[in-house]
């Protein structure tokens, strides 16, 4: 099992974002990933590689979470 990196989803459209830090090489719709924008329905979203303190501030909020 290879652990993706935390990456960030930015909708091109109304400028939606949010941080994913997949806790395994399995994605689950909805939770380590999306398919179009919440906010306004867009499906052309950007997708980048965040930094270690971004992605490690998503990797505790998902911890916390899963609480």
């Amino acid at each position: 099992m290879i652990k993706p990196q935390p990456f960030e989803l930015k909708c091109t459209q109304c400028g939606w974002s949010k941080t994913f830090a997949p806790a395994s090489d399995v994605l689950h719709p909805g939770q380590d990933l999306v398919a179009s924008c919440p906010k306004c329905g867009n499906e052309e979203l950007e997708h980048k590689a965040v930094g270690a303190v971004k992605g490690l501030l998503a990797e505790i909020r998902e911890q916390l979470k899963a609480r």
